[in-house]
């Protein structure tokens, strides 16, 4: 299998990013290897639709999410329609494959360890858009920023001295954000790659064109991680918002606190994730006591 022309058609038509680019090339070379080790088959045009459940089976075998699967399973019908449309193959074997169902919840926040995990393999791009990658993802996550307060952040509002950044919020509010000295570090090292890019922009976030990032880019990329997590049904920047909040109130902390770091003008807004939170308890109770009965 040669994925060489689908590349190109993915940046040049579809106008992926590196990173989608990069994921989409590692599903495909892994798609190509159990097809290999399992069926012995080496060319695209010979893959069957039986050959394909069978490489599905291999990742349910190996643990991986039905929710990945089902992206992995996008990335192969993508490439296979591709190949279609091209007239490569006279026949595409992804029209009799589903995704795996995947157990829906109500639940919009992230759960904690999942969050870390999506983190530590987001840090292993050193690259400048790998670097700014993991820093939307924990900025949202561990501020609760607003996507357009972080799309509208400029290097000047970074205090470095006060572990702080300065938020221009909904009726151009100002507020203040506290941020801790890991992630001030990783932001300094970001703004420093810029700088080693010749990128002179004061805008903080920028895409690959060296350009203010888009609202379209960073939710779509937001969306797309998030979408990887199995604790929640909702893929936004706001879902990463919504867990800051509720993962601090989960922790014990003090509502009013919480209603001044998100930026929100009535309590009445921050009230929505106490209901969240106890919601939790709830279960958390239920299952330490199977007798208990909590109204």
């Amino acid at each position: 299998m040669n994925f060489e022309n689908f590349i190109n058609y993915l940046r040049k038509e579809k106008g992926y990013s590196d990173n989608t680019i990069i994921a989409y090339l590692n599903d495909l070379n892994q798609f190509q290897k159990i097809i290999e080790d399992s069926c012995g088959i080496t060319d695209e045009k010979q893959v069957t639709s039986s050959m394909v459940r069978i490489w599905m089976v291999f990742l349910k075998d190996k643990g991986v999410t039905n929710r990945s699967i089902g992206r992995k399973i996008a990335c192969i019908r993508l490439y296979y329609n591709y190949l279609y449309r091209e007239k490569i193959i006279k026949e595409n074997p992804m029209l009799k494959i589903a995704a795996p169902k995947i157990k829906q919840n109500n639940r919009d926040y992230v759960f904690a360890n999942e969050m870390e995990q999506l983190l530590k393999s987001k840090s292993e791009d050193t690259s400048l858009l790998g670097v700014r990658d993991a820093l939307i993802l924990e900025l949202l996550y561990s501020t609760g920023i607003r996507q357009s307060e972080l799309l509208a952040l400029c290097e000047e509002d970074i205090d470095y001295d006060e572990l702080q950044i300065r938020i221009l919020g909904k009726r151009r509010k100002e507020r203040i954000i506290p941020v801790h000295i890991d992630l001030m570090e990783r932001i300094k090292g970001y703004i420093a790659l810029k700088k080693e890019n010749g990128i002179t922009t004061n805008s903080f976030l920028v895409n690959g064109k060296a350009e203010p990032m888009s609202k379209k880019q960073l939710y779509s990329f937001v969306c797309k991680e998030v979408s990887k997590l199995d604790s929640t049904s909702k893929s936004s920047p706001h879902t990463l918002r919504h867990s800051f909040a509720t993962n601090i109130l989960s922790e014990g902390g003090d509502l009013i606190a919480i209603k001044e770091l998100m930026g929100h003008s009535s309590i009445a807004s921050t009230q929505v994730y106490t209901h969240t939170t106890i919601e939790e308890l709830k279960k958390a109770y239920k299952l330490a006591h199977p007798s208990a009965e909590i109204d």
